[in-house]
């Protein structure tokens, strides 16, 4: 049937015939693999998923620090780390996956009054988005010591507490859904790297391994992590991504905290201590510090990594995180006291806008779960809604602020390699920062090419919105406006 409420309407998704979708290969072990073979197994297909290592969560699934959140910074996004929350839960009372509840506050500085209307608006978006028993609310600074005794309180004014947070084991997590694909029948094949993938006839995927083996299937669903880019290029697609370094430290044990695992009472709650940009979480006896740097370092790498990359880590750059360290250090001035225990300076793939890329692409059968900035926190959501648009046709619920589409199909010309890695270190570095409505930021825009029109209007005053890589009037402030 066709929508009448618009003219020349194409039937809708739900309404068109589709063949059945009997068979799919996965490419790639790490969490969002196994998370994606489980569902589709779950529903009756026969999965294969490859993964060129020897183990899974190699790339990078295995280095990630594994923090969980309820929080979100639009309502999709919110509901999204709610639904993750809460299936991770599920598994960790069924399976026990190594998952802390412990909690999470947003710090919010004295007199910063952009982070404390902020910081209302995400409590008031929560009332909206989360359950009934897990309360988002303001606390004050005596409550957040309470909560924990190791903070200095000097500065603060209040935070956000969103109850449910915590961290999870990555390895573990991934090795428990990839179990659960196993018993629903798929097959993981290791050390089965992918070497080539070709479209037949008909609209099937051959895909070539270094195996000498040649496998055929309906469906192919990239999930490759840091070698997306690489797989999407033997079909002759480009994605708009690129790998950067990310790090964070973990400190020796603190006396405090042992002292208070002998006592038995609870995990501290995660910190985010926003002017700092970076996450505080409890690692054993000690903390685990993850700061978002201002300038963060886009690897050289092209399409992949190296041929011998698997668990591999970049060399230690604290010099690059000295300040939120620093910073840190004055919000738990204890850190001051201990030396590092260790430092992790992983590989991550980010789209420019910081979002996974899920779902269909300008391939029929060829989908994307990846560059997921997040990916221990949304990874089995987000494979709950591919697989319902692989088995069903349709999204089980509206995500598009992950659909691989939306930087054009292609990419679109204007997203390329210059633009992709200036708007990833603009927004990386934009992560813990006060976002505002309707924020029009300047990153990759030199980039695009620029037209007449563009810069007439311009010299008339013109504030300028990007959107799909076009510059268009956003607004034209009278004369002595800011």
């Amino acid at each position: 049937p066709l929508d009448r409420r618009r003219p020349n309407a194409r039937p809708s998704l739900a309404a068109r015939p589709r063949a059945p979708m009997r068979s799919a290969i996965v490419v790639g072990g790490g969490i969002s693999g196994a998370a994606i073979s489980r569902f589709l197994a779950e529903g009756g297909m026969r999965v294969t998923l490859l993964e060129k290592s020897q183990q899974l969560c190699s790339g990078a699934t295995w280095h990630a620090a594994g923090l969980v959140t309820r929080f979100g910074g639009s309502p999709k996004l919110k509901k999204l780390h709610v639904k993750a929350v809460d299936m991770m839960s599920d598994l960790h009372d069924r399976f026990g996956v190594d998952m802390h509840i412990s909690g999470s506050v947003r710090i919010v500085e004295k007199g910063d009054s952009a982070r404390l209307a902020e910081a209302r608006q995400h409590v008031a978006m929560a009332a909206l988005y989360d359950s009934p028993g897990f309360e988002t609310r303001l606390v004050g600074a005596e409550e957040i010591k309470a909560m924990h005794p190791l903070i200095n309180t000097s500065n603060v004014d209040c935070g956000v507490w969103t109850p449910g947070d915590g961290d999870v084991d990555p390895t573990r997590l991934t090795n428990c859904v990839a179990s659960l694909a196993k018993a629903a029948g798929a097959e993981f094949r290791l050390r089965t790297g992918v070497t080539g993938v070709e479209r037949l006839q008909g609209g099937r995927f051959a895909v070539a391994t270094d195996q000498g083996e040649r496998l055929e299937a309906d469906v192919l669903v990239n999930c490759a992590g840091l070698w997306t880019r690489e797989l999407a290029a033997m079909l002759g697609l480009q994605v708009p991504a690129v790998v950067i370094e990310h790090q964070y430290v973990i400190s020796e044990a603190l006396g405090a905290i042992e002292a208070r695992q002998r006592e038995g009472k609870p995990r501290l709650p995660v910190l985010r201590d926003l002017a700092g940009s970076s996450y505080i979480r409890q690692e054993r006896a000690g903390l685990l510090i993850g700061p978002y740097e201002e300038d963060c370092r886009v690897t050289a790498w092209g399409d992949a990594p190296p041929p011998y990359w698997t668990m591999d880590l970049f060399p230690d750059a604290l010099e690059r995180i000295e300040d939120n360290l620093m910073h840190a250090i004055e919000l738990v001035p204890a850190l001051g006291d201990v030396g590092f225990a260790s430092v992790v300076n992983g590989p991550t793939i980010w789209a420019p806008d910081g979002l996974a890329r899920c779902g269909r692409t300008d391939i029929a059968n060829y989908y994307d779960l990846n560059t997921q900035t997040y990916g221990i926190a949304q990874s089995l959501p987000l494979a709950e809604l591919l697989a319902g648009i692989i088995l069903h046709g349709e999204e089980p619920w509206a995500m598009p602020d992950v659909c691989p589409l939306r930087f054009g199909p292609g990419p679109a010309p204007w997203a390329t390699p210059g633009f992709v890695t200036d708007r990833v270190r603009e927004t990386y570095a934009h992560n813990n920062k006060v976002s505002f409505p309707y924020e029009n930021r300047p990153g990759g825009r030199a980039r695009l090419p620029g037209t007449g029109l563009t810069e007439a209007l311009r010299e008339e005053g013109a504030v300028l919105a990007l959107g799909g890589g076009v510059e268009s009037p956003l607004c034209f402030p009278p004369e002595g406006h800011p």
